[in-house]
């Protein structure tokens, strides 16, 4: 089994493997947003068959080059059509395409690798193995399956209480089809908190990617039509993910939010969406905010690995700072 980047007549045959066995941010329409420092790879068996893939961006800062998922992206994979049936012979399987990523990394020889797995690889010990720091992420996951009054009642009383009472005052929730509103929204989130957002990553999932076939927004008004809150999934056959929000605290409604977020859920279970997916975050705030739409708790597993010296120094960093 090897790793290997693709000529432009292999990614047909990645798409289809990515398609049935990865997730939208696997696929080569997707990746092809972040330019060219993302790379996309295939896995393919001794005999030449491709069976799977994965992908990650390339970054240079400080004469330090760095590996990490591409833009807006939670995992890098790896996907992989898996034929055996026998237990130990999948687990054997699984362990050899992590045993080729991990061979790869160190032919690229990062000084620092940060990577967030498929949410079906439950074993990364060939990376602990190997010396990686392997880190579980988490997020909120709801099943869809169940009837929205069902969704409803298992949400917290607060979120409840959010939705209710931001209809009661008068805000109202429709689909978005200006994608302007989306962008501005999201913007006034990020000044507000004096954080950085690469606009041009933005504007490729805006403007670029998104059409009425992979995603859609909700975005919550007041009775004065002013946008207040807003919330733009991106979709493929079987999830949904919130990927990008936005709200205005200086208009804003404790409900506006959660009013344009249970709208977008209620569109994902109408269009046949099986999960939908919160994008979690493991910031306190965040993600008490999620779990309050009832979603269950799932983790994932992101491995770190850094050069020796820069790890050092970066602890030493962290301890005198915190």
């Amino acid at each position: 089994m090897k790793i290997r980047s693709l000529g432009r007549a292999e990614i047909e045959i990645y798409d289809a493997l990515a398609l049935q066995h990865g997730t939208l941010f696997n696929c080569s329409d997707w990746l092809a947003l972040f330019g060219d420092n993302v790379q996309i790879l295939g896995i393919f068996e001794d005999g030449g068959e491709m069976v799977g893939g994965l992908s990650f961006a390339i970054e240079h800062r400080f004469g330090l080059k760095i590996v990490r998922n591409a833009p807006y992206t939670p995992i890098c994979g790896p996907f992989i059509a898996v034929k055996a049936q026998n237990p130990v012979a999948i687990l054997e399987i699984r362990r050899k395409v992590l045993e080729c990523v991990i061979e790869y990394l160190e032919k690229e020889n990062p000084a620092i690798i940060r990577l967030g797995l498929d949410q079906k690889i439950f074993d990364a010990l060939p990376f602990y193995w190997a010396g990686f720091k392997v880190i579980p992420a988490y997020t909120y996951r709801l099943d869809l399956s169940s009837s929205l009054e069902q969704i409803k009642r298992e949400m917290s009383s607060e979120r409840r209480k959010n939705i209710t009472k931001a209809g009661r005052d008068g805000l109202t929730v429709r689909l978005t089809t200006d994608l302007n509103v989306v962008k501005q929204l999201h913007l006034a989130t990020f000044n507000r908190q004096k954080m950085q957002v690469n606009q041009t990553w933005m504007n490729a999932i805006l403007f670029k990617y998104a059409n009425s076939l992979n995603s859609y927004s909700y975005t919550t008004y007041r009775a004065d039509n002013i946008p207040v809150a807003t919330c733009f999934v991106v979709y493929d056959s079987i999830t949904a993910y919130y990927l990008i929000g936005g709200y205005r605290a200086d208009l804003g409604h404790h409900g506006a939010g959660a009013l344009a977020m249970f709208e977008a859920i209620k569109h994902a279970k109408e269009i046949g969406i099986k999960i939908f997916d919160f994008e979690g975050s493991v910031v306190p705030a965040i993600e008490r905010y999620f779990r309050g739409f009832g979603g269950e708790l799932t983790p994932y597993l992101t491995v770190n690995k850094a050069w020796l010296p820069l790890e050092i120094g970066l602890k030493f960093l962290k301890r005198n700072l915190f």
